[in-house]
């Protein structure tokens, strides 16, 4: 952290942070406005905010600086918003939760608690960036990862697992540990690329999948079930299931070449496959309850 300890502690400081407001509006998380900062603050903020590129999640809406990130985040929670609990006063883990877009997007619900993890220092410093002026209550991060899950036993009542089970090569262990983590009768969204097909088996690549290394298994969506009932869930169901596009994941400003997003791990010539020859990825997503 200490290349972005040097950036943030340049941050400008402000007058009256107590009222800058936290808004949604059509998807994008605004944090202030313009008239919060003078014309040299701003000029510093907008450069600080560079610094950190590039930036996964989002959008943001900064004081005016528009953080249009690689991955419009907004449209995924667009796909499961409807299907959320009630989670007024409860407690809300986001796992891998990167700069926190979905913390701020369910903050706005007063639950007694949000805890996002993830264990990239880049992540971290965005958030810490950001909520520096949210000041969002009852809200941590901390850089953990998966594998500190198993800490919580009945500790969440909403837990988040948003495209992180095929990084790791565990998935039924990983779904396991979100299910102890569970107050019993809490709910989870298990999101997932995956790939199409009505058979329930798994793609296991050789080594790349759409230019990543760190996967393992891509399920079909019968497949993503599957693991959900071995992992002794009740109540499963189908919030989504909709093909990638460059729409949702794409390069922009604030996530710019060289860095690579969906049109560059695509085949050319077939759009339906990767460049490795496997399919193209699908988002699926799950929401789940732990038995009572």
């Amino acid at each position: 952290m200490n290349k972005y300890s040097q950036i943030l502690a340049q941050l400008p400081e402000l007058a009256h942070e107590a009222q800058v407001s936290v808004t949604i509006n059509s998807g994008v998380v605004e944090i202030g406005q313009r008239t919060d900062l003078s014309t040299s603050q701003h000029e510093l903020l907008h450069s600080l905010c560079k610094d950190l590129i590039p930036w996964r999640k989002g959008p943001f809406n900064l004081f005016d600086i528009f953080i249009d990130a690689e991955w419009r985040s907004d449209k995924k929670w667009e796909r499961i918003a409807g299907h959320l609990p009630t989670i007024c006063d409860k407690a809300v883990l986001d796992i891998g939760c990167n700069n926190g877009h979905y913390l701020f997007q369910m903050a706005q619900q007063h639950p007694r608690l949000l805890l996002g993890i993830d264990p990239f220092p880049l992540y971290q410093a965005q958030f810490t960036l950001l909520n520096k002026y949210a000041k969002l209550p009852n809200t941590s991060f901390e850089a953990w990862g998966i594998e500190h899950l198993k800490n919580f036993k009945e500790k969440f009542d909403l837990i988040f697992s948003m495209g992180i089970i095929y990084h790791h090569r565990h998935p039924i262990a990983q779904l396991e540990d979100i299910n102890r983590a569970l107050q019993p009768g809490g709910v989870a969204i298990i999101e997932s690329i995956g790939i199409p097909g009505e058979a329930p088996h798994a793609l296991f690549p050789p080594d790349r999948y759409a230019n990543m290394r760190n996967v393992w298994f891509i399920p079909t969506l019968s497949c993503l079930i599957n693991w959900a009932h071995k992992a002794k869930f009740k109540e499963i169901e189908v919030i989504s299931d909709s093909l990638l596009t460059n729409e949702e994941q794409r390069t922009t400003a604030w996530c710019p070449p060289p860095f690579q997003s969906l049109d560059d791990f695509l085949n050319p010539q077939d759009r339906s496959l990767t460049i490795e020859g496997f399919p193209a990825p699908r988002r699926f997503a799950l929401k789940v309850k732990r038995r009572i």
